[in-house]
């Protein structure tokens, strides 16, 4: 959470001692969802929502700040003599990643890249049909997080935004995995 207070700030100021022709700020809300279903017993729903604000200098150069909000249900059953099993996940990602445009912003097309880190804060409830429901909350952690994106300018203040992130989460024991997100999205310039 220091870190991205930190970055807020080093923002503040890159964006209080530059230029002001060279500074813009973009506003972003994209949307994720995704259901499998395997048979009547088994089946996995997702969704996740990201806003975003973007702090632009330099033209290319944009500091983002994100908050996402992901939520998964899973429900299990081996057979049909089997009780169901019902797995609920919800995960918070704040992250502030520095982007690197390719393209100016009056290109009908701007592919991007970025880095930083992220802040996850997960839960984990469990019910097992006839026994006790149990939760699981690992701690809070800020890991490194990168991804690349595709922004489609349709007018001076309004956009398309699909991107690729990826977040390195702790599974325990020292050890990580890559948690990624496939996104759509809309952007408003201010």
């Amino acid at each position: 959470m220091k870190k991205i207070v930190s970055l807020i700030i080093l923002a503040v100021l890159f964006s209080t001692s530059l230029p002001a022709h060279a500074l813009y700020t973009e506003l972003g809300l994209s949307y994720g969802r995704k259901t499998t279903t395997f048979d009547e017993n088994n089946s996995f729903d997702s969704e996740s929502i990201t806003g975003s604000l973007s702090l632009y200098f330099l033209e290319r150069l944009a500091l983002e700040l994100s908050y996402t909000d992901a939520r998964g249900l899973r429900e299990e059953k081996a057979s049909s003599s089997d009780a169901q099993r019902t797995t609920k996940q919800n995960s918070q990602i704040m992250g502030a990643d520095l982007i690197l445009v390719f393209a100016d912003k009056k290109s009908l097309f701007q592919p991007y890249i970025k880095g930083g880190g992220a802040q996850i804060k997960r839960y984990q409830e469990v019910k097992i049909q006839g026994q006790d429901t149990y939760t699981l909350e690992p701690e809070t952690a800020t890991v490194p997080s990168y991804g690349a994106g595709l922004k489609i300018q349709m007018t001076e203040t309004f956009g398309i935004k699909l991107s690729y992130d990826v977040w390195k989460t702790p599974i325990g024991g020292g050890m990580q995995t890559d948690d990624s997100s496939i996104r759509a999205g809309i952007t408003w310039v201010l």
